[in-house]
């Protein structure tokens, strides 16, 4: 499995590779690509980029959506703060109940639970907005970061950049919007009501130390309050919402999570194999030909096709060579092995001569000499059948390759007598 992965990991780094040197080239060469072939870097850099910052997003939710606490552990959360808050969160509302006389402390108690429940919940969305925006502000600063420090940007990279930025505010921008100014003003103003209260409170009970010790005192149920909002929206709220950010980057992912093996290795095969088809067409654009043998593009292109076809060609006989060779050895093996697979039947020796065990032997002699010919047979008949499945599957693919040559070597002729006539094609390549 971990083999696998990085003979992906590998083809992945490769195909990033070929993708991020195509912002590196001239504007005036990318101005002079065909259409069909700009559009195709196009896609490859908005794919890329769109990966890039999915990943890089992920990687910094994760840790703090993994660690979601259970539904119990937050619903007693909530009660032990609304209960402190009773106890602490009481001064205003028992200056309201003054005058209920037993009735005072109950309701004065129930008024500041209420308070304080208000507080908590409308505070704790306060500060899960404000980090929901600074997580997403951190990461648009770190895409311009990223653009401002190459020395050179083309239109690829613009695309590049741009399409990150886009990717970031189309699932994270609500983050961005203005806080509900209900929620901080209903959180602020009975935060500073209690602490006005309290204060009051405290001055007149004449505490040692002055304003600023009378200050704290008075600030302390307040600041309760706040750090269990803050507690609240690290553990309960931004969980849940980086796991939620985190699902809604999925789909952006190249490759797309949830592939088979299989799946991913021909994907990241045939990705490779394009991407290096593109590469060496703009090359050929940028660079031309030293040999002077490629004259036009379409030349370039069929050439970059046949050297591919025959490599594939090759690459199959080599195959078919060596899965004739490995099907020859085994039943070299089987045939060798045939002696000890013999079913050596049971002999009762009681009461038999030396010359009747003899014969005995002989029998089974013959026996298993007539058995291992016929296994033999059979076996012989196998490799013959195994061969031709081998020869038929192969050369299948051979001959497809051959006629795909003849078509490709035609379009390179076409590409010679279009140069020969002088006549560029108006049509795009690639």
């Amino acid at each position: 499995m971990s083999s696998n992965y990085s003979h992906h990991h590998q083809k992945q780094f490769q195909i990033d590779q070929l993708v991020d040197s195509w912002r590196h080239l001239p504007q005036e060469v990318i101005a002079r690509l065909p259409k069909g072939l700009r559009a195709k870097m196009s896609e490859r850099q908005q794919r890329s980029g769109k990966s890039r910052v999915a990943e890089s997003r992920i990687d910094d939710l994760k840790p703090t959506a993994t660690r979601q606490p259970s539904d119990s552990f937050k619903k007693a959360t909530k009660i032990v703060v609304v209960m402190i808050g009773a106890l602490t969160f009481s001064a205003g509302t028992q200056v309201l109940t003054s005058r209920l006389g037993s009735m005072a402390l109950p309701a004065a108690m129930a008024g500041g639970a209420l308070a304080s429940f208000l507080v908590d919940d409308r505070a704790t969305k306060v500060t899960t907005k404000a980090r929901l925006a600074h997580s997403t502000n951190q990461a648009l600063s770190s895409i311009i970061k990223q653009k401002e420090s190459q020395s050179f940007i083309n239109e690829l990279g613009e695309l590049y950049y741009s399409i990150q930025t886009a990717l970031i505010q189309e699932i994270e921008g609500k983050n961005l919007g203005k806080q509900l100014w209900i929620d901080g003003v209903l959180a602020g103003s009975l935060s500073a009501a209690e602490f006005t209260i309290n204060f009051w409170i405290v001055a007149q009970l004449g505490l040692p130390g002055g304003l600023l010790i009378e200050a704290i005192a008075a600030s302390l149920p307040v600041t309760l309050i706040w750090i269990a909002a803050a507690f609240q929206s690290d553990h309960f709220e931004l969980p849940e919402k980086f796991a939620d950010l985190m699902n809604k980057y999925e789909p952006a992912l190249f490759p797309p999570v949830g592939m088979t093996e299989e799946e991913l290795h021909n994907l990241l095969t045939m990705e490779i194999a394009q991407e290096q088809r593109i590469d060496y067409l703009v090359k050929f654009v940028a660079e031309g030909d030293d040999s002077g043998r490629l004259k036009n593009l379409p030349m370039a292109e069929a050439d970059y096709d046949i050297n591919q076809i025959r490599d594939r060609k090759y690459q199959l006989e080599q195959e078919r060579d060596i899965a004739v060779e490995q099907r020859l050895f085994a039943h070299r093996a089987e045939i060798n092995n045939l002696p000890n697979q013999f079913p050596i039947p049971e002999v009762n020796l009681t009461g038999l001569s030396p010359q009747q065990i003899k014969e005995k032997e002989e029998k089974i002699k013959q026996q298993k000499a007539i058995w291992v010919q016929q296994k033999t047979a059979e076996l012989k008949a196998n490799l013959e059948q195994d061969l031709k499945i081998i020869a038929h599957r192969y050369e299948t693919q051979i001959k497809q390759c051959e006629e795909d040559l003849t078509e490709v070597q035609k379009r390179y002729h076409e590409g010679y007598d279009r140069w020969q006539e002088d006549d560029e094609p108006r049509s795009d390549i690639a």
